[in-house]
């Protein structure tokens, strides 16, 4: 069946750094200055990452989650342009098309600094907009956005088994990873906040009673 070809093939997600690494990306290009990564249980449970970034335009928002909708590439030469120049990370315009694919709910929450007040939307696996045109409601947050990876690999469960498996390997990548984009990125905050529901309260940073978070936060400021 066609869904199951398209989620075979999003290959470009394949672990949990790989999807952290695409939003990353995304927030980047929306020129963000603090980017915050929290994990629930690891991030098996939900993957969320938050900036101060710019927004997704109103017109844009039912588009995000299909295939090659916001796409930057316009003619063949925006492939090498783009790549050598780093002037877009998510060029291709896959990254939430394959994220809706492969989790069992993508949520994002997004404001422009023209809103007074943002919108969140909840994507199906087709990369459609749950509810349709009516399916955003509004949300209150600052400008930026924030996409929310309910259960990743929920819809292929070898792969999803092999992430449980693998987890604390996939995690001390995805931290490897990100000092990698703290050394790169000049001026940009990253934090990464996990948090476990482990039915005991460490941290006066918890969620709520029943989970307990740590939080490691990376930066760079620029060369003088």
């Amino acid at each position: 069946a066609e869904d199951t070809v398209e989620r075979i093939v999003a290959g470009q997600v394949s672990d949990l750094a790989s999807a952290v690494k695409e939003l990353i990306d995304n927030s980047l290009d929306a020129g963000a200055t603090t980017i915050q990564i929290k994990l629930v249980n690891s991030g098996l449970e939900l993957i969320e990452v938050s900036d101060d970034g710019s927004g997704i335009l109103k017109s844009s928002r039912p588009l995000v989650a299909m295939k090659h909708a916001t796409s930057k590439i316009r003619e063949f030469d925006d492939l090498y342009r783009d790549t050598h120049s780093g002037q877009h990370l998510g060029f291709r315009g896959e990254a939430l098309f394959c994220l809706a694919n492969l989790s069992e709910n993508l949520i994002v929450t997004t404001r422009t600094e023209r809103e007074e007040v943002g919108q969140r939307l909840e994507y199906r696996q087709d990369g459609y907009c749950r509810g349709g045109e009516g399916g955003a409601v509004a949300a209150p947050r600052k400008v930026g956005t924030t996409v929310q990876v309910v259960k990743l690999f929920n819809s292929l469960p070898v792969r999803r088994s092999d992430m449980e498996r693998r987890i604390k390997a996939q995690k001390a990548r995805l931290i490897k990873l990100m000092q990698g984009y703290a050394l790169l990125c000049l001026g940009v905050r990253f934090n990464l906040v996990e948090v476990t529901n482990n039915g005991k309260n460490n941290n006066n940073n918890s969620s709520n009673s029943g989970s307990s978070s740590s939080k490691t936060s990376l930066q760079t400021s620029e060369r003088s």
